[in-house]
């Protein structure tokens, strides 16, 4: 007898869990264009052992995307013993309800970002997320240039706060300059705002918004750890950023010689990070590719022509990281580094070549193209440093 009355009870709950989830998932969504709180799948909730994925409304849902794929819960389900079904499934009926009421505590239709702020998970954008050069474009700077002059006075301008000075800096068009994105193309072009004290910029317009630099060096996925190559309209502009503003304004080395002119478009370049904040990036000259300036001819191995590790991330072991990605892009292949090297990269390719000797044949400082007579091997060079005493071995 007991056992007939305990399938029975745990049919009545499936039956109205089966109830609870049409309900919530799929009539609620029906009547609410706009119920997308559940749109991120990828976050998922560990509830008693089940990992509950939460789901789209049907307005979500693209590419021909079936919408009760959205209703399937719980992935890697443990084994459970009888008398712990009734607490899964109060667990399950909380998760539910906290979800809707939510969404529903908005007194009118809820829209997107309204939905998504009230479940916690709005994703907030960033620069490197500017996917196109077309998005970018949309806004045209000279047209905004001028609205800034035509502004009332009496209206709130915008401001933004400088991360040396401390201060507010008001946006009008006397502390906004006009710079070249690439060294190619004057026509792709971004706004930097000065600080009137500093005289450094504390923001970059692209895409019809102003981008603090601190944000700007950050992206949506906090556990990003690795070299990324660059490849996006967004990327380019964080190149840009760390180049012609942190490079060349915030963290100059006086002693170390720089041009700090604009990244080519079409130049090879990766981007380091490190849990979601940009560590610095070097460019790649590729072997073959033509020299500029000369006739015909091309470099005679990859050239790594820019490298750049901000402040806050040196002394970490990058500087290492980067040769050895650059090793294992070019297995037993001579590459380059364009002359003049820094006194502290120079340090960090002693103590490389010391742990690695069989890399002694194959790195080279370049001048030109990197062949025969324009080239010298840093082995050799940096044992010649270290016997005048010019760098510490």
């Amino acid at each position: 007898m007991y056992v007939i009355y305990s399938f029975k009870y745990i049919l009545f709950l499936q039956i109205f869990h089966g109830i609870l989830v049409y309900y919530y998932f799929v009539e609620i969504p029906r009547s609410c264009t706009t119920m997308n709180c559940f749109q991120n799948r990828s976050h998922r909730w560990p509830l008693n052992g089940i990992m509950v994925a939460r789901c789209r409304g049907p307005n979500m849902a693209h590419q021909g995307e079936p919408l009760l794929d959205c209703l399937s819960f719980a992935a890697k389900q443990r084994k459970l013993h009888v008398s712990q079904l009734p607490f899964l499934m109060w667990q399950r009926y909380k998760m539910l309800f906290h979800i809707t009421n939510q969404c529903w505590s908005i007194p009118q239709t809820p829209s997107i970002s309204q939905c998504l702020m009230s479940t916690g998970s709005m994703t907030k954008r960033h620069l490197v997320e500017l996917l196109s050069l077309e998005e970018h474009e949309a806004e045209s700077l000279d047209k905004y240039l001028t609205s800034l002059e035509a502004m009332d006075s009496n209206k709130v301008m915008e401001s933004i706060q400088c991360h040396l000075c401390d201060i507010q800096i008001v946006v009008t068009k006397d502390r906004s300059k006009m710079e070249a994105v690439f060294r190619d193309q004057e026509s792709s072009r971004v706004l930097h705002l000065q600080c009137d004290s500093c005289k450094k910029s504390v923001a970059l317009r692209a895409g019809g918004k102003w981008w603090p630099l601190q944000e700007s060096l950050h992206c949506g996925d906090s556990y990003r750890s690795s070299f990324k190559e660059v490849a996006t309209f967004g990327e380019r502009l964080l190149l840009h950023v760390l180049n012609r503003i942190i490079f060349k304004e915030v963290e100059h080395d006086s002693g170390t010689p720089a041009l700090f002119l604009p990244i080519p478009a079409d130049e090879q370049a990766k981007l380091i990070w490190c849990n979601g904040e940009v560590v610095g990036f070097y460019t790649l000259k590729p072997r073959g590719k033509l020299y500029q300036g000369a006739f015909g001819e091309s470099y005679a191995m990859p050239i790594v022509d820019l490298m750049f590790i901000r402040k806050k991330f040196r002394q970490q072991g990058y500087g290492a990281k980067v040769i050895e990605d650059l090793a294992f892009m070019f297995p037993n292949q001579n590459f380059g580094f364009s002359h003049p090297v820094s006194p502290s990269l120079y340090i960090v390719l002693l103590r490389y070549l010391q742990m690695h000797p069989e890399m002694h044949d194959h790195i080279w400082v370049t001048t030109y193209t990197g062949d025969e007579g324009h080239r010298q091997n840093i082995w050799l060079l940096l044992r010649h440093l270290v016997r005048k005493k010019e760098i510490l071995s």
